[in-house]
């Protein structure tokens, strides 16, 4: 990250050896927050680190709405664009259930926790 980094509002971002950590802050991720901000916040970090490995922990999330989930999807596709890789950990029961529901438990990478996916990543090479 640069000497000047872009600090976001609806999450903590962090650098694990060339993959960018993303930790939302808030409980309830719905169109209460602004979702054009969200957008802009994960966009800015993303062309900020340079990274191309992104994990998103969503440990504190207790409810996601379809279009928050929107801009996870835009994330992912852009990162998959640019060869690289997303994965989602640390998921409450309920965002779980969401995700079951709207079938994107099989769309995304999800895994229990930031460990897990570092690990999965050195096995492959990712």
């Amino acid at each position: 990250m640069n000497s000047n980094p872009f600090k976001p509002s609806l999450f903590h971002c962090e650098e694990l050896g060339g993959i960018t950590l993303i930790r939302f802050h808030q409980e309830m991720l719905t169109e209460e927050i602004n979702i054009d901000q969200l957008k802009h916040e994960l966009t800015a970090v993303l062309e900020q680190t340079g990274n191309e490995q992104m994990i998103v922990s969503l440990k504190n999330v207790v409810h996601i709405t379809s279009s928050v989930l929107g801009n996870l999807i835009h994330l992912h596709r852009h990162l998959q664009r640019l060869e690289g890789n997303m994965a989602l950990c640390e998921l409450t029961d309920n965002v779980i259930e969401i995700m079951k529901t709207s079938r994107l438990d099989t769309y995304f990478s999800i895994y229990p926790g930031i460990e897990d996916v570092q690990v999965s990543w050195s096995e492959t090479g990712s």
